[in-house]
């Protein structure tokens, strides 16, 4: 298995390639990551003919789900162009690189309307307020707890938008992308004992539990309620869309992103996060732990009931991604303790303070304290460094970067950071 991590702004990208030319596209960061880092080296898949097997969106966070939809946009560009030069017409070919064949996306979201997403059997959906920008604008910028829920709400208010657009774009009068084909178009939930196989790959999804699909729904309702007029303006640009994509006119751009706030959520750990795909994917006997912004009390559970960890047995991987960009809210020791990795993967840029240092130095301190079953070294991969962050966060690397420094906390420890001109990290499990 062949892995790639992109450099994603403060979210996720990796790319998955198995020994069969087998591959899995694990989010894609924020949109405008995704076009500086991203959209080019995957438009080499389409000029060498390969395809993306599988689209996974962990879950609808705009650092996870953002650059997929403009994945999606740039390819629905490319269609129209198609078509115009099928019907002989002259047409300007698109800006924007081409994204390669996607096969098939894994995503679950409710839909963009409140009465169908009510009818989806899972919960009666309650309505939530939408103040969190308010104690913000009365005078709480000074409080670093209120700014950060302040950014988790706007995140929240951006990401239904893009899950309702995802769904939109891979619809069958738009670019007729099946949706979780393997659980027959409906929600993946956990089944560790049916796995799925792409290709040489063995996928079990772990989480997330229909009681966490049942918390996203109340909020998903709660935005859909808030927000009637902006999703109708939203529904009205796609229709537009497909019927150019019909006539052979050119589409219209999506509108911008609405910067208001959406609804508050009391958790440190959102209703999207917890419901997170988690994947455990394997090829000859390597192990691969993806696992989206979901909680590290969620994890455990997911791993308990698959069996994979118990009172006396730790899973042992090749290689985990760090839950949540390495946030305190989904870290916890006896989750470190339980979980030990070849290698570990953090994504994140420094925004909203992530990688935390003392999450880095958790795992650094577990990997000291109990050494792998086999031995050999643990690397640690950073998808950003000192040489390429945004000033702000300069010193957040540094001390990140510090950990790792002389004398070190285990001397089989290995650091890989991306460095300025880097593209991504590759990483090959043989």
């Amino acid at each position: 298995m062949h892995i790639e991590v992109f450099p994603a702004a403060s979210g996720d990208c990796l790319l998955l390639t198995s020994s069969d030319d087998k591959r899995l596209l694990a989010d894609a960061g924020l949109p405008d990551a995704y076009d500086e880092f991203v959209a080019a080296p995957l438009s080499e898949l389409r000029a060498a003919q390969k395809a993306i097997d599988v689209v996974y969106v962990s879950h609808i966070d705009r650092d996870h789900i953002g650059g997929i939809l403009r994945m999606l946009d740039d390819e629905m560009k490319w269609r129209v162009f198609d078509h115009m030069q099928l019907n002989g017409k002259k047409f300007k070919q698109p800006k924007v690189p081409r994204p390669p064949e996607i096969r098939a996306l894994w995503h679950n979201a409710f839909l963009d309307d409140v009465a169908k997403s009510k009818g989806v059997q899972l919960a009666v959906a309650l309505a939530a307020s939408a103040n969190a920008m308010a104690g913000v604008n009365a005078g709480g910028l000074g409080d670093p707890d209120m700014v950060r829920r302040a950014e988790r709400v706007e995140m929240l208010a951006l990401s239904v938008g893009d899950a309702i657009e995802v769904n939109w774009r891979i619809g069958d009068d738009q670019l007729s992308i099946p949706l979780n084909p393997d659980f027959a178009g409906k929600f993946m939930v956990a089944r560790p004992k049916k796995p799925i196989q792409l290709g040489s790959m063995t996928i079990t999804v772990l989480g997330p539990t229909k009681l966490q699909l049942e918390e996203l729904k109340k909020e998903w309702i709660a935005w859909l309620e808030a927000k009637e007029s902006y999703v109708e303006t939203l529904r009205k640009q796609h229709r537009r869309d497909a019927e150019d994509l019909r006539s052979g006119l050119a589409p219209m751009e999506v509108a911008r992103r609405t910067q208001e706030m959406a609804l508050a959520t009391e958790k440190d750990v959102t209703p999207p996060n917890l419901a997170s795909l988690v994947l455990l994917v394997e090829e000859n006997g390597r192990r691969v732990l993806l696992t989206g912004d979901a909680g590290d009390e969620s994890l455990l559970e997911y791993l308990t009931k698959a069996k994979l960890i118990g009172d006396d047995k730790r899973l042992e991987v090749d290689v985990l991604k760090v839950p949540h960009h390495g946030a305190h809210n989904s870290y916890s020791e006896k989750f470190v303790d339980r979980i030990r990795a070849s290698h570990y993967i953090f994504c994140g840029d420094g925004e909203h303070h992530n990688p935390e240092p003392d999450v880095v130095d958790g795992y650094l301190n577990a990997v000291k304290s109990t050494p792998l079953t086999g031995g050999g070294d643990t690397t640690f991969w950073f998808n950003c460094s000192t040489a390429r962050c945004a000033t702000k966060h300069r010193k957040l690397w540094e001390r990140v970067e510090g950990s790792f420094g002389s004398g070190g906390i285990a001397p089989a420890v290995k650091l890989q950071l991306l460095t300025k001109n880097a593209t991504r990290h590759k990483l090959d499990l043989i």
